[in-house]
């Protein structure tokens, strides 16, 4: 079971005792970064996103759910896997973004975070979900919900700057 913790507090940042899930969302953040900085390709930034999301929610929902049960916690806090996946989800504004990506990838881990601690409705409602599937779900659903905020306000400010409808 070693493996899996490593994994799921993503290399230890879990193990933080102050918000760790900010630290694994600052984990993806870094990679995003790192990534567009040294494959400065947008369509790689895009499958690394991708890829991340897709390992990391596979991950999570086949080894989370087995620490709620050791842990005889819902949702265990150093599990950060979650929160590694759901801020890939909000940074896809940025990836596809024609633009500079530091303004839009910011607001996406800001934004992310204000969701994921928040936990407005339908994010509250994912957390009711049984296992990994349960402690998952609701980042990925926060991170959709900062991503379409991100496009939301991105699309405005192009529209305002490009000088609106005149």
């Amino acid at each position: 079971m070693k493996i899996q913790k490593i994994i799921l507090s993503c290399f230890g940042l879990g193990f933080i005792p102050v918000m760790p899930g900010t630290f694994g969302s600052l984990l993806m953040l870094a990679a995003f970064f790192a990534m567009h900085h040294f494959w400065p390709i947008q369509v790689l930034t895009v499958y690394f996103l991708v890829g991340a999301i897709v390992v990391s929610s596979i991950l999570c929902v086949i080894f989370a759910g087995h620490f709620e049960t050791t842990d005889g916690k819902k949702d265990p806090g150093w599990v950060v896997l979650d929160e590694f996946a759901g801020q890939a989800v909000a940074l896809f504004p940025a990836a596809v973004t024609s633009g500079k990506i530091l303004p839009p990838a910011i607001a996406a881990f800001l934004l992310f975070r204000i969701f994921d601690i928040w936990k407005p409705s339908p994010i509250r409602e994912m957390e009711q979900l049984d296992g990994g599937l349960g402690i998952l779900a609701d980042d990925l659903v926060a991170g959709v919900m900062a991503g379409t905020v991100v496009c939301i306000v991105t699309y405005l400010a192009r529209f305002v700057l490009q000088g609106g409808l005149s």
